[in-house]
């Protein structure tokens, strides 16, 4: 895989912190979706998105627009084989390099419809009894918020590009 630019959607920041974490590390130049300048139509490019209802953001909008060779999925939950494979699933992600990259929850910086839609869903998982590990981890990160950003997370990413 050989993208020329790093694209991304960010709507609270941890996208954003690890697209710019993989420009200095690569050297390659790093693109919100949707600005101008950005690359050009039909560059190739490696995308990263956030996590909504297991959607990444703006990967339709970017698939129209680029050629995109790797997908990175931004989300608060804890990394897992069965959770990334769904991801993967849900957005047709069978035949491209895919990771999965923990990223944060910080409900102070939700704008619009996301405020009170992750609100709900706080109330929903804070009373749901917590079975497994995964669960506890999701209880606390909507009780307490969290930063998972780490350079670490981008080895796989990294390797991936250097093949």
């Amino acid at each position: 895989m050989s993208p020329s630019s790093i694209v991304y959607a960010s709507a609270t920041g941890f996208t954003r912190r690890y697209a710019d974490l993989l420009s200095e590390r690569t050297g390659l130049p790093c693109f919100a979706l949707g600005t101008v300048p950005g690359p050009d139509r039909g560059a190739a490019v490696l995308y990263l998105g956030w996590l909504c209802a297991g959607g990444i953001k703006g990967l339709r909008k970017a698939r129209a627009r680029y050629k995109v060779q790797a997908v990175c999925a931004v989300g608060m939950s804890p990394a897992g084989t069965a959770y990334t494979d769904q991801v993967r699933a849900q957005n047709h992600l069978e035949n491209l390099p895919f990771f999965y990259l923990r990223g944060g929850y910080a409900p102070e910086r939700l704008t619009g419809l996301y405020r009170p839609m992750m609100s709900l869903m706080s109330r929903m998982v804070s009373k749901a009894s917590a079975e497994d590990e995964g669960a506890r981890a999701m209880q606390e990160a909507f009780a307490k918020g969290g930063d998972w950003v780490s350079a670490e997370q981008l080895s796989p990413v990294l390797d991936a590009l250097t093949e």
